[in-house]
């Protein structure tokens, strides 16, 4: 199968492994996920393969990649670029415009994208439906089409979208957002230049739909033909113990939190806070806290639970599912790939029994989990970087939580999360208490002058406070300092 993708692409520092594609259809659409078919190229047993599956996935620093893969196929034989020819993996569906599946395809196919969108113009082009944009304000695009035509696919895939997504919330789905932070940095050092959270838009959004609909599609198609050999992904729910006392401290809290279920939780979340300009702030601090009960979600061999019910992804409310979309940077999804074409009659049987399989799961959960500390640690490194070079850095902080000697602040204009000990601040002394099961911190402050009255100040979850962050000895930690109620430090 050839097509020809009006398309932008969801695109990784280590190149560009999926696409989407749009056509329009006697009043319904036919809209393709199609994922560079890097099976093609690490056959299974050879050397590639086997340090590919040692690697497991790609490690994501702030300054670089450690790519899973070597970088002729990253950059080039598997990354989709432009006008020329690629070989993929697809799914293909007929939708009604409200997003309802009238009929699915599966199959190895070669694309020739049209374009590549970046998210910003993307999201340009979905918030500005009437505009015509200039050629010369976009990438170059295929011969093949016009700007017009790129621009409705954009507006067509991001109604399906919104309705997919409507969709997936109303049957219980939950997402716990948390602010995430980004970096500009010097092209002749690589030191940090300025950071800021990074926006997740419609653009965003967009992608992410149909990339959850094709790995909830190649999931069911992958199980029903090798039951017991299939490598899924699933998330357990949030331990019990957990999150019961994190309800009961809401509750105390005064606020009503449902987690029956993932979808009550997301309701919840979205819904107990107004629209004043700490409201997001404040959904913010409530999603730290729920997700610290939360598990993380792994990959198995379904051979290995007798169980259907425990193949269950929480927070997707979804009984099957697994990573198609990104076989450049996750080996998971290149034995997924060789599964599905396996139940297409396009290849081999999977050779790996049960035991092997989820031993291959298991160093991918042991591997995804340690680069995702590895990333953690790398954006820590840079935020610390950056305050030492730029600081010190003011900010308002909403208090997280709150313990006998001191308390947790999110700090809004980062959106990174400090500790602060009273014994580290200028205090005459502190108490700690509940007042109706509330707890708090009740601060005296040192006046400044003889003239000065004693400064107080309540701690409270919630409550918004000035902080001021700062580099500590050397160039590896920061600090946050509290500023006295009226200025200074």
């Amino acid at each position: 199968m050839f097509q020809r993708c009006v398309d932008f692409d969801s695109q990784n520092a280590t190149g560009q492994d999926n696409e989407g594609s749009f056509l329009a259809i006697s009043g319904n659409f036919e809209v393709g996920v199609h994922i560079a078919d890097v099976s093609y190229f690490v056959p299974e047993g050879t050397t590639l393969d086997d340090v590919a599956s040692k690697r497991a996935t790609s490690v994501y620093l702030v300054q670089k990649v450690i790519p899973m893969l070597p970088q002729l196929l990253c950059e080039e034989l598997c990354s989709l670029n432009p006008m020329t020819d690629r070989l993929t993996f697809s799914v293909v569906w007929k939708l009604s415009p409200e997003g309802k599946i009238l009929d699915e395809w599966f199959g190895r196919t070669v694309i020739q994208s049209c374009a590549k969108l970046s998210y910003d113009h993307a999201q340009s082009m979905i918030e500005n439906p009437e505009r015509v944009f200039g050629a010369e304000e976009l990438p170059p695009i295929s011969s093949c089409h016009t700007v017009a035509e790129v621009h409705q696919a954009i507006q067509n895939l991001h109604r399906i979208a919104k309705q997919l997504r409507q969709q997936r919330f109303a049957d219980g789905a939950l997402r716990l957002d948390q602010m995430k932070l980004s970096f500009t940095l010097d092209k002749e050092t690589g030191m940090p230049q300025g950071c800021y959270s990074y926006q997740y838009r419609d653009s965003n959004k967009l992608v992410e739909e149909f990339m959850l609909l094709a790995n909830m599609a190649v999931a069911h198609r992958i199980y029903r033909s090798f039951p017991t050999q299939a490598l899924l992904r699933r998330h357990p729910p949030p331990q019990s113990k957990m999150l019961h006392d994190l309800m009961a401290f809401c509750s105390q809290m005064g606020l009503e939190i449902d987690c029956s279920s993932a979808g009550a939780l997301h309701k919840s979340l979205n819904e107990t806070f107004g629209n004043d300009q700490y409201s997001d702030a404040r959904k913010e601090v409530l999603t730290n806290m729920f997700s610290r009960p939360m598990q993380m979600a792994v990959y198995f061999c379904t051979g290995v639970l007798k169980d259907e019910n425990l193949f269950r992804h929480y927070a997707l409310n979804v009984p099957l599912y697994t990573h198609f979309t990104s076989p450049i940077r996750r080996f998971p999804d290149i034995v997924v790939h060789r599964l599905l074409s396996a139940s297409l009659g396009l290849g081999p049987a999977p050779q790996m029994e049960e035991a092997e399989m989820q031993k291959q799961a298991e160093h991918c959960n042991d591997r995804k989990m340690a680069s995702k500390r590895v990333q953690e640690l790398s954006v820590d490194l840079f935020f610390a970087v950056f305050v030492k070079e730029c600081g010190p850095l003011e900010s308002e902080a909403m208090v997280m939580g709150v313990l006998s000697e001191a308390f947790d602040v999110l700090v809004l204009r980062f959106g990174v999360q400090k500790r602060i000990y009273c014994n580290a601040l200028p205090l005459m002394g502190f108490q700690f208490q509940k007042v109706g099961k509330k707890p708090q911190l009740s601060l005296v402050w040192e006046p400044q002058n003889a003239e000065q009255d004693t400064p107080r100040q309540v701690i409270s979850i919630f409550a918004l406070v000035d902080v001021v962050l700062r580099a500590d000895n050397g160039a590896t930690k920061y600090s946050a300092v509290l500023k006295r109620p009226g200025g200074g430090q």
